[in-house]
């Protein structure tokens, strides 16, 4: 049946419970207490007519409408069962990562620490090979200080020695002598010859 159908048919019982509530009126002051009036009779009856009607022309669509409002609700807890397990699922594996990521940060941990004892073992040796080759640099400067000092204070002596030998020889010398010398010299360098 069409709704087009149902509608009209709605409209006619309809009409026709109005016509039979006013035609009971009148005819419910006639009967006595304890009995149903016929406007309750009517009533009823319309009650049921209209009630009947309904389950007649929408039967179809209402079973219909229940069977997909029930697949529906089944089809809603079934993905919200199914992303519970997901979520669960999920929250096991995060866990699990947490627990290893736990466990990783220690042996990282571990191996930061080994590390930073080998480089500071390295460092330390070399700050001692350091400190010892510039002790070692320190006495090779030092040393080659003094030398050069020694050498220096030699030239400084030789240099005095010989002003004082010259004056010396100035002082003690007279002519005779140098001429002497002069002669002495000439006779060794004409000797050579």
């Amino acid at each position: 049946m069409t709704a087009k159908k149902a509608v009209m048919a709605l409209l006619f019982l309809l009409v026709f419970a109005a016509e039979a509530f006013a035609a009971a009126e009148g005819a419910a002051h006639d009967a006595g207490p304890g009995w149903l009036s016929p406007m309750q009779i009517a009533r009823i009856f319309n009650a049921a007519v209209l009630v009947g009607l309904l389950v007649y022309l929408l039967k179809g669509r209402l079973v219909n409408f229940f069977a997909e409002r029930s697949a529906q609700i089944q089809k809603d807890l079934a993905d919200a069962k199914m992303q519970k397990e997901q979520a669960e699922a999920l929250i096991a594996e995060y866990k699990t990562k947490i627990s290893g990521m736990e466990a990783e940060i220690e042996r990282m941990r571990g191996e930061l620490r080994k590390t930073a004892e080998v480089e500071s073992d390295k460092i330390i040796s070399n700050a001692d090979r350091m400190a010892v080759t510039m002790l070692e640099s320190a006495k090779m400067a030092a040393e080659q200080e003094i030398r050069k000092a020694k050498t220096e204070l030699r030239n400084e002596a030789v240099q005095l020695a010989v002003q004082l030998a010259e004056s010396l020889i100035r002082e003690k010398i007279n002519e005779d002598d140098r001429k002497k010398l002069v002669e002495d010299y000439f006779v060794k360098v004409g000797g050579m010859k």
